[in-house]
């Protein structure tokens, strides 16, 4: 048994969270007579865990205030900046004129930072899924949503016939439509996006491929594109606050999966996540 994790109590009367690892001694015959126990003091390990946990939880409580009261003073900007164009646009020069369009944009990309991260504060808040989920059905809600993205981009998105999956609707959702909006945002120039999205079960977990023909993603960025706030393009070449990856790494997370990136550059990417059986996520 290798690093069983327990409690055990001093002669003085205090306790030590302990990793025990056993192993059994055998004789010349290869018969069991004993076993040999090593116990390694974990206190202090677990006393940092436990200040992670404390710190992250406190981080998350603060993105979650900040973002939430962000967006009224946010939306006052972007509201007042636009009546002083419609009501007194006859009255500025062209340079005032550039400079509510700077405060506009600006406005309305904050805006949608905060929402991004108030979207990424909240996964963690949901309770786990209490059945089984069609990804399907998620799919095709997906899709209705992106339909006008999928219409002004000429973009084929095809499936196979997806597996039920212990997660909720809205996370999977989220994870679907940040991976297909990215495959069409970051498409090949002046090429029809393919986007083909399959799923199936494999021992414990479901696995879900998310492949894409667009500009593709060098090996050195594989992992720093689910990072927050990571972006390898600037907001005047692809739209977007840098969220959307992290947020599905985070869900994928909370739900004790993976997702990862298989690409080359002008090649194409294939983002593959799974989400193991109910009985092998802790809610």
């Amino acid at each position: 048994m290798d690093h069983f994790e327990t409690i055990r109590r001093r002669k003085d009367g205090s306790l030590l969270d302990i990793s025990l690892t056993i192993s059994p001694i055998r004789d010349a015959n290869g018969q069991i007579t004993g076993a040999s126990k090593i116990a390694r003091d974990i206190t202090r390990q677990k006393s940092i865990e436990a200040e992670i946990r404390r710190a992250n939880l406190d981080l998350e409580q603060f993105a979650f205030s900040a973002s939430h009261d962000l967006q009224e003073p946010l939306r006052s900007v972007k509201i007042y900046s636009e009546l002083l164009d419609r009501r007194y646009s006859d009255k500025l020069d062209a340079e005032a004129k550039e400079f509510l369009a700077f405060l506009r944009t600006g406005a309305v990309r904050m805006e949608a930072l905060v929402t991004d991260l108030l979207t990424y504060s909240q996964v963690s808040r949901c309770e786990p899924a209490s059945e089984a989920t069609d990804s399907n059905e998620v799919l095709a809600e997906t899709l209705d949503s992106l339909s006008d993205t999928i219409k002004e981009n000429a973009a084929s998105v095809t499936s196979d016939p997806l597996p039920l999956v212990q997660i909720q609707r809205t996370h999977l959702q989220q994870v679907f439509q940040n991976l297909i909006g990215n495959a069409i945002k970051y498409r090949t120039p002046h090429k029809r996006p393919t986007i083909k999205i399959t799923g199936e079960r494999s021992g414990h977990e479901c696995k879900f491929p998310v492949s894409d023909d667009g500009i593709g993603i060098a090996p050195e960025y594989k992992e720093t594109v689910f990072g927050l706030f990571k972006r390898l393009h600037t907001s005047a070449e692809y739209s977007g606050t840098g969220i959307g990856l992290a947020i599905c790494q985070r869900i994928v997370d909370r739900y004790r999966g993976r997702i990862w990136v298989e690409s080359e550059p002008g090649r194409g990417s294939t983002f593959r996540f799974t989400i193991p059986d109910s009985r092998d996520v802790d809610g």
